[in-house]
């Protein structure tokens, strides 16, 4: 471990060596995991789900490299979608689970504890938004799947970020939208349009814009004497 009174930054990794001297890993020490290059304490989103006041329990688990949010709630009237808005308000986006799940109670072991391996395995986040009505629509709806790997075809109002859609992600949307429709989009587009409709919404506006360019009067060199009117 290097000499007396040097410095070790401490991990949370466990890890052995073997009577080979090859050092194996082991997982972590810590329920933290790895998200979109992102280490996250699931602890800390299980908290922030629980200030929502009609949630009683939570727990968060990973689903396909994906946080995954188990809830109980006290009321009928809470809906997933009010706990999505209440976790953006609160958390970095890389640490909104994907997956929302509703229990009438959490399973839990002999012990007292939450059982996870008892945990059903989420749905699919399920679409209930628009059909496409345009041939460009239905391109960015092809594109939307596609990128997020998402288990069932979108609609033109589902949201990228909803859906596990990340700035990575976004990032290999725009690239597809360029090859496909020879458009060519930033992270950002993606960002303040992120349904199909909307984004086609900004390529149809981008698409027009040159023509309005085209219709302003042509700039011209004046002289220094040649009076500029207002």
């Amino acid at each position: 471990y290097g000499t007396p009174g040097t410095r070790l930054y401490r991990t949370g990794d466990l890890a052995h060596f073997d009577r080979h001297g090859h050092l194996h890993y082991n997982g972590r020490a810590d329920s933290q995991v790895k998200i979109r290059g992102f280490r996250v304490e699931p602890g800390e989103v299980e908290a922030a789900l629980l200030t929502h006041p009609g949630i009683t329990q939570a727990t968060v688990t990973t689903h396909r490299r994906r946080l995954s949010a188990y809830v109980v709630t006290g009321t009928s009237t809470v809906t997933t979608e009010d706990i999505r808005r209440h976790l953006v308000e609160r958390l970095p986006e890389h640490m909104v689970p994907t997956y929302f799940t509703v229990l009438d109670r959490l399973p839990l072991t002999p012990n007292g504890k939450i059982d996870r391996r008892a945990l059903p395995e989420p749905a699919a986040v399920v679409s209930r938004g628009r059909a496409p009505r345009t041939p460009l629509e239905e391109t960015l709806v092809g594109l939307f799947t596609r990128t997020l790997g998402a288990e069932n075809a979108l609609t033109i109002d589902d949201d990228f970020f909803h859906h596990g859609g990340h700035s990575l992600l976004g990032a290999r949307l725009t690239n597809h939208i360029a090859v496909s429709l020879d458009v060519r989009l930033t992270v950002r587009d993606v960002f303040e349009h992120p349904t199909p409709a909307r984004l086609a919404e900004h390529i149809t506006a981008l698409k027009t814009a040159p023509a309005a360019k085209k219709a302003r009067p042509a700039l011209r060199r004046r002289t220094e004497t040649e009076r500029i009117s207002s």
